[in-house]
């Protein structure tokens, strides 16, 4: 009776095992299939994306070298294809170097930065397109401030960030860059006051289910910035969230490791 009763409590536990192992599987392979899904879409989205501004500029050149299309008339589509395309190198730049990450081409390289001056770089991209939109540009980041991280992708990351906050503010806002270091850690915001964010949207903003925008002027997002952002910062062992009240604009923190001013050498 010993002997039945083991047999049977054992085949009942190594049933429940494999019952818990196979409904372990099943939930990972519709987690990989909800995955694949979404990047499906993304990706199609981001294709549309590039399609465009390429068929557009293909049809102007070309009827401008025909002749068809009025050289006063080009300046202005010029302009407009300008911005079409720089809005579009920085989606490509995004994808592929989220492309490059999912293939483990991308290697974390920390180094000693200076916020400020990283800051700096990110802000005379984006000169122009502040200008357009009138944003007034509050940069308040302490010659103190420095991160150690890798510099290129902390660049990614505040550019994909004062990108959207640009993109979002209604012409004449604001947009407020600050940072602070408390405990050997960097605190960075990018805040604004510009559309908002629903609540709903907020759980999915780092993830591929965040559906893309369109800005206060019709800026046309990829939705992969963000993600992009969080995948970065975490690799190097930072924090990113997001606040937002729609409406009445949002707020971006960046935690980093602080890292330490580099020494400069005075001639004698």
């Amino acid at each position: 009776v010993w002997g039945l009763s083991f047999i049977v409590m054992a085949l009942s536990y190594f049933k429940r095992v494999h019952d818990d192992y196979e409904n372990e599987k099943e939930v990972q392979r519709q987690a990989l299939v909800a995955l694949n899904r979404d990047k499906e879409k993304l990706f199609s989205i981001i294709a549309h994306d590039i399609r465009g501004p390429l068929s557009t500029l293909e049809m102007l050149l070309d009827m401008f070298r025909k002749g068809e299309y009025p050289e006063e008339d080009m300046k202005d589509a010029a302009d407009e294809l300008y911005k079409k395309v720089a809005s579009l190198a920085g989606t490509m730049d995004n994808m592929l170097r989220w492309s490059m990450g999912q293939m483990k081409g991308i290697r974390v390289k920390p180094v000693h930065a200076s916020l400020a001056n990283l800051t700096d770089e990110i802000v005379n991209l984006f000169e122009n397109t502040i200008r357009e939109k009138e944003i007034h540009l509050k940069v308040e980041i302490p010659a103190e401030c420095w991160v150690y991280a890798d510099r290129d992708q902390v660049s990614v990351i505040l550019r994909n960030l004062l990108s959207n906050a640009v993109k979002f503010s209604y012409p004449g806002g604001e947009v407020r860059l600050s940072a602070i270091t408390v405990e050997g850690q960097v605190t960075f915001r990018v805040q604004d006051n510009g559309m908002g964010i629903p609540p709903e949207k907020l759980p999915q903003l780092f993830s591929f289910k965040s559906a893309p925008g369109y800005g206060t002027k019709g800026e046309r997002g990829s939705g992969l910035g963000l993600l992009l952002c969080q995948e970065f910062t975490i690799q190097n062992k930072g924090l990113l969230t997001a606040n937002s009240i729609p409406g009445k604009g949002t707020q971006f923190t960046l935690t980093l490791p602080a890292g330490k001013p580099a020494l400069v050498k005075i001639d004698s």
